[in-house]
C-alpha cells in the first residue's frame, strides 16, 4: 500500500504542511476550530499514520523509556512495571520492557540495545557485574534510575522498600502470638541482591538482640532447592511456629511443602510474607503480608527520570526508601 505523506494531508485539508505539523504536535493555539476539523477529517479519510520516530529524532527525543527488570516472575517486578507503564502513558511516553533473568550479560545486552534505539532514559532493577557500564552512563549524563536495588559507590538515584522496617514489622506482628520458634525463609543470597541481603541482615540483628528468649532458624536456598531445605529443617513436633517469608518465591515453596505434607497450616504456623501477592489473599485462611508502596515507588522513580531527561537537576535523594504496610489477615 502507498504510504500517505504529510503533504497529501495538507493538500486535502487545504492548509500548509507546517500547519499539519503543528496540529500533529498538538500546538493548536493559533488554529481555528474549522482548521482543526479539516485536518482531522483529512487524516482519517486518507488513513494517515504520522512518522513519530522521524519527528522525535528531530527533537532529539523518541518519547520512549526502557525498563530492564531483573526477574519478571517476581510479583513486585510485574506490579512496578505495570504501574510505570500507566505513568509513562499519562506523560506521553512509550515503555519498552526487558527481562534480564538476573543475568548481568543479558542486562548489558539490553542496555546497549535500548540505547541504540535512542530511548530517552532507563529504569533498571540492577544485576551485579555491570558497574563499569553504569558509571559510563553517569559520565555521559545519561538519564537512569534504579528500583529495588542499589549499588554502592554509584551515584544513581534508587527507589526501594525500607527492608529493615519490613522485617521489623513482620517480626513484631508474629511476637503477638506467644510462639516457640520463628523461621526466616529466603531464596539464595548468592547474588547479593539488595532486598534479600537487607532483610536477612535485619532478621539476624533481631535474632542477636532476642537470643535466649525464642528460637530462631534461618533457611536460605536457591528456589530449585528451597522446598527440600524447608522439609529438612522445619520441625513439625513444635506447635507454635512463626514464619517470615522473604519474598513471593519463598511463600510459594513453603505452601508447596505444607501441601505435600498435608499439614494444616493454620494449626502449626503463623505466617507473614513480604509482597502482597494474590495467592496470600485467596489462600485459606488468608495470609498476612507486607505490602510494598508500588504506586509511590513507580511515580517517584519515573518523575526522577523525567527530570533528568528534561536536563533538570533531579530533586530526589540518592537512596529513597518507602515505608511498608502490614496487612493482617
Amino acid at each position: 500500500m502507498k504510504k500517505i505523506t504529510i503533504k497529501e494531508v495538507a493538500k486535502k485539508a487545504d492548509v500548509s504542511v507546517s500547519t499539519v505539523s503543528q496540529y500533529l504536535n498538538k500546538r493548536y493555539h493559533y488554529m481555528s476550530d474549522a482548521t482543526k476539523k479539516r485536518i482531522d477529517a483529512a487524516i482519517k479519510e486518507l488513513d494517515y499514520e504520522p512518522n513519530f520516530l522521524a519527528r522525535n529524532l528531530k527533537s532529539k527525543s523518541t518519547k520512549t523509556i526502557g525498563i530492564i527488570v531483573a526477574n519478571i516472575l517476581h510479583h513486585f517486578s510485574t506490579s512496578i512495571t505495570r504501574s510505570i507503564e500507566d505513568y509513562c502513558d499519562s506523560n506521553g511516553y512509550h515503555l519498552i520492557i526487558c527481562n534480564a533473568d538476573d543475568n548481568s550479560e543479558k542486562e548489558k545486552k539490553y542496555i546497549q540495545n535500548l540505547i541504540s534505539k535512542q530511548v530517552d532514559g532507563l529504569i533498571i532493577f540492577p544485576t551485579f557485574g555491570n558497574e563499569q557500564l553504569y558509571q559510563q552512563l553517569l559520565e555521559r549524563n545519561y538519564p537512569i534510575v534504579f528500583i529495588d536495588r542499589y549499588i554502592k559507590d554509584l551515584n544513581v538515584p534508587t527507589f526501594k522498600l525500607d527492608n529493615t522496617a519490613a522485617i521489623q514489622k513482620s517480626y513484631n506482628y508474629l511476637m503477638k502470638f506467644n510462639l516457640e520458634r520463628i523461621y526466616y525463609i529466603s531464596t539464595s543470597l548468592e547474588k547479593s541482591i539488595t532486598p534479600r541481603i537487607e532483610r536477612m541482615e535485619t532478621f539476624k540483628s533481631i535474632q542477636e538482640k532476642t537470643s535466649g528468649l525464642i528460637e530462631h532458624i534461618v533457611i536460605s536456598e536457591d528456589v530449585s532447592n528451597l522446598k527440600e531445605a524447608i522439609s529438612k529443617q522445619v520441625d513439625l513436633s513444635v506447635d507454635r511456629n512463626g514464619v517470615i517469608l522473604a519474598n513471593d518465591f519463598a511463600l510459594a515453596e513453603f505452601l508447596g511443602f505444607t501441601a505435600a505434607q498435608k499439614i494444616p497450616v493454620h494449626e502449626k504456623f503463623k505466617l507473614v510474607s513480604i509482597d502482597d501477592i494474590q495467592l496470600a489473599q485467596v489462600y485459606q485462611p488468608p495470609i498476612s503480608t507486607i505490602k510494598q508502596p508500588v504506586e509511590t515507588i513507580s511515580e517517584n522513580a519515573l518523575s526522577c527520570l523525567l527530570e533528568q531527561i528534561k536536563n533538570e537537576k533531579h530533586t530526589y535523594d540518592l537512596i529513597n526508601e518507602y515505608e511498608p504496610l502490614l496487612i493482617e489477615r
